[in-house]
């Protein structure tokens, strides 16, 4: 029954994903933001104040106990928040997409460590978010 609730989600979520690629090439930033926000207290059941207000080292522990996400969840919120940290990136929004992106690298990095097998999918996800962050982190000190 547990997993079936996962699964759900999973696809869901998927759907969200598609929807917001699309919103992006349509340049329709504000109602791809409003989709993830609305998905983020849907599935998951936090907004993105609580997101921004956890500190990074402690994200993942708190998602997992205060929210009772599972690996699987974890793994499909931050492909949402992925999403997000990369529209306000395209927004020029450096700060607030540098959160975003520094909490979604948080997720894979644990998803990483406690799985059995290497993914070369999350590292790929992983390198990209770096690249990013080190972009930004240019792009803030000048």
């Amino acid at each position: 029954m547990e997993n079936e609730k996962v699964l759900k989600i999973i696809d869901e979520v998927s759907d969200v994903l598609s929807l917001l690629v699309e919103l992006r090439k349509k340049g329709r930033f504000r109602e791809a933001i409003e989709k993830i926000d609305e998905t983020l207290v849907k599935y998951f059941a936090c907004e993105s104040d609580y997101i921004y207000s956890i500190p990074e080292d402690l994200l993942v522990d708190a998602l997992k106990q205060e929210k009772g996400l599972s690996s699987e969840q974890l793994g499909t919120l931050a492909e949402i928040l992925s999403e997000k940290g990369d529209i306000l990136l395209e927004q020029n929004n450096l700060r607030e997409s540098r959160t975003i992106l520094k909490n979604t690298l948080k997720i894979y990095y644990f998803l990483n460590e406690e799985q059995d097998f290497f993914s070369f999918k999350n590292m790929n996800k992983m390198v990209l978010i770096n690249d990013k962050l080190s972009k930004i982190n240019v792009k803030i000190e000048n």
